[in-house]
């Protein structure tokens, strides 16, 4: 059997902190329906509750009282059953008002000097408290006893190590985490905070400690109701829920590529559960309440269906169509969704290609792990500018990914050394190249344990002290631009090189030697060796990096290129758009599905108003098949041709395509 939450919907959630007690929830359910949103997200309870309670550590909304039922989860429940909507119940209990903490200090999460993390008059709750482990599942028990709703969301499943302002709080001190840490490592000492040396095996110990609730509450649940959803926020249960908040920021640029990002590295590990990939239509933690820019929402809801996942909105407060300014960009996409949802039920990713990204797809989870995503940027611009579809593999997922085997699928897979955090990582990845795959690894050429055979790192170079005044080129003339090198080189004898070479040092302070250096060492920018039935190129340099940081399309070149070339008869299709153009490829049965995500417009970090790119796509004969009818779900004029290497397909983006080839 089939449950609802395996198909495909669309999931509208509003109110997320207090509900006004006086919701038209009539009004809201036929606004929401009108909007093209199937399934409602609407607060239950955590802080204070918005059905009839009882007990000294629960509060009910005062609204309620205004209103006839004195119920609006039950006035929800009766409005979306009359339009045929589902409605899933929210819950938060990673804080509590402060006077109900206070009389129970043994729930708090403590700092190490043993206070409580207390903000907007609420304090933060341990997850191995008696809350969690007593209290919690009373609340359920209750709640899933009276409403017969669709779906249950955790909200803040964590331990909530850094506040909603950014305050790093640090690791829980309480009683129960120490003596947790100490009866599994009784060797180490408790870790203090993300830097501290340890504190990656504390994060292994509480993620563990957070799927065993988990999985006790959706035991729970479903055994009180059967058939009824269970999610959370980052853990797959029943359905996965994946933020993309964008933040405000001066001197920072938010990653464009965050929804698609995220819901890629989550399907590639859990194929068969559900991602919803979440969008505000405010804009980041600190502005609940402002407005997103509309292209920007637009782009939101492309990356998340074009890596098969379910789209999500939220808007704070009221649903009133006030609210909603950002919707009408969006409404178009939607109904393609909506008029296609048999094609994307069965909608899954088929590159030939994949980028390993390192541990952590949310700020928080990134700053537990400790990573850089920088080298891991520069691989997907690159690979994204120049049309190469790929997917992404999530590095926290590395046990999940090596059971199932899911690089088996791949021709290419391109890594960067940050990436492999694990032994067991990098002994897939060699595994895979082993079976015949082809990895190319950017960065330090440790990080796959051992250096290939044959190959030795006899020199390391790293800063402008030591990389300044150098570069990378062919020495044989043939090199087009001379490619800069930041952060680090390593300077690697053996294997096989096409003669991109590194530089000799020439003086870069004035007075400058102005007629340059042509003098190069033996180190090569790019080396490969066979590794079983496959091959391991090596580029021994922070590329990502360099591509990241200087936006040079000469070395996204050198690194798309280095993947284009190991691709061979696995190849896709190829593309010819300006750079904005990003391309996603999947299928559903038989069908191949292209979305074209057009990122040109405003800045880097939004979209305006995408400028329209007229491009070209190319789907070779073994892919697109004998006789292949092309189709554009938006129903864009395209024009469709063969020629001796395949398909042909002229199209206009606007701010997305959808193209459907069968």
């Amino acid at each position: 059997m089939t449950e609802w939450w395996q198909k495909p919907f669309q999931l509208f959630q509003s109110n997320i902190r207090i509900p006004d007690g006086d919701l038209d929830t009539d009004a809201a359910t036929r606004l929401i329906d009108e909007l093209g949103f199937d399934v409602w997200l609407l607060n239950a309870g955590g802080i204070s509750y918005f059905y009839p309670v009882t007990g000294d550590d629960q509060e009910m909304s005062p609204a309620l009282g205004r209103r006839a039922s004195g119920d609006l989860i039950a006035d929800a429940l009766a409005g979306c059953r009359r339009r045929g909507m589902r409605l899933v119940a929210r819950f938060d209990f990673s804080r509590l008002p402060s006077r109900f903490v206070r009389a129970r200090p043994e729930w708090a999460f403590r700092t190490a000097d043993g206070g409580m993390c207390e903000a907007d008059g609420l304090i933060n709750i341990c997850p191995r408290s008696d809350y969690y482990e007593e209290r919690v599942p009373e609340v359920l028990a209750d709640f899933i006893d009276r409403y017969d709703v669709d779906g249950v969301f955790f909200n803040w499943l964590q331990f909530p190590v850094v506040s909603y302002t950014m305050d790093v709080y640090g690791t829980c001190h309480c009683d129960r985490c120490l003596s947790a840490f100490r009866d599994a490592h009784p060797d180490l000492d408790y870790p203090t905070g993300f830097q501290h040396d340890n504190h990656a095996a504390l994060t292994v110990l509480n993620g563990r400690h957070l799927r065993a609730l988990a999985e006790r509450y959706a035991q729970l649940v479903k055994g009180r109701r059967p058939g009824t959803a269970l999610f959370l926020a980052d853990a797959p249960v029943d359905m996965v829920f994946l933020e993309t908040n964008s933040p405000i920021a001066a001197g920072e640029h938010w990653w464009a590529h965050t929804p698609g990002e995220r819901a890629s590295a989550h399907k590639t590990a859990h194929p068969q559960t559900p991602a919803i990939v979440h969008s505000s239509h405010n804009v980041g933690l600190p502005y609940r309440l402002i407005g997103e820019q509309p292209a920007q929402f637009a782009r939101y809801f492309a990356q998340a269906l074009a890596r098969a996942a379910r789209p999500s909105a939220v808007v704070i407060g009221r649903p009133t169509t006030e609210h909603f300014s950002a919707f009408a960009r969006s409404t178009p996409l939607l109904r393609i969704y909506r008029d296609n949802h048999e094609l994307y039920a069965g909608l899954r990713p088929c590159a030939t290609v994949a980028i390993v990204r390192p541990p952590g797809g949310t700020a928080l989870a990134s700053m537990q792990h400790r990573s850089d995503f920088t080298e891991y940027r520069g691989i997907f611009e690159s690979l994204q500018q120049r049309h190469i579809p790929f997917d992404v593999l999530g590095a926290e997922y590395a046990r999940e990914l090596v059971e199932r085997r899911a690089l088996d699928r791949y021709a290419v897979v391109a890594v960067p050394s940050d990436a492999i955090t694990t032994p067991e990582l990098a002994a897939a990845l060699r595994e895979f190249a082993d079976a015949g795959g082809e990895l190319a690894l950017t960065g330090d050429p440790s990080a796959l344990g051992t250096p290939p055979d044959g190959l030795a790192v006899t020199r390391v170079l790293k800063g402008t002290r030591q990389l300044g005044g150098r570069f990378g080129a062919r020495p044989d003339g043939r090199f087009g631009d001379r490619l800069p090198l930041l952060g680090t080189f390593w300077g690697v004898e053996g294997g096989e090189h096409d003669g991109w070479l590194l530089s000799e040092q020439a003086p870069f302070g004035p007075p400058e030697l102005t007629y340059g250096n042509e003098q190069f060492t033996p180190y090569p920018l790019r080396v490969s060796v066979p590794h079983g039935r496959g091959r391991i190129t090596l580029l021994p340099w922070t590329a990502g990096t360099t591509q990241r940081v200087s936006g040079l399309s000469s070395v996204a070149d050198f690194i798309a290129g280095t993947v284009a070339d190991r691709i061979g008869d696995a190849q896709i299709l190829s593309a010819e758009f300006a750079t904005s153009v990003e391309i996603v490829v999947g299928r559903s049965g038989d069908t191949l599905v292209i979305h074209l995500i057009n990122h040109s417009g405003g800045r880097p970090e939004r979209l305006i108003d995408p400028v329209p790119v007229r491009g070209r796509l190319r789907v070779p004969h073994r892919v697109a098949g004998d006789r292949p009818v092309v189709t554009s779900l938006s129903g864009a004029a395209c024009e469709v041709g063969k020629d001796s290497d395949g398909l042909v397909i002229d199209i206009e983006v606007g701010a997305v395509e959808v193209i459907r080839v069968d």
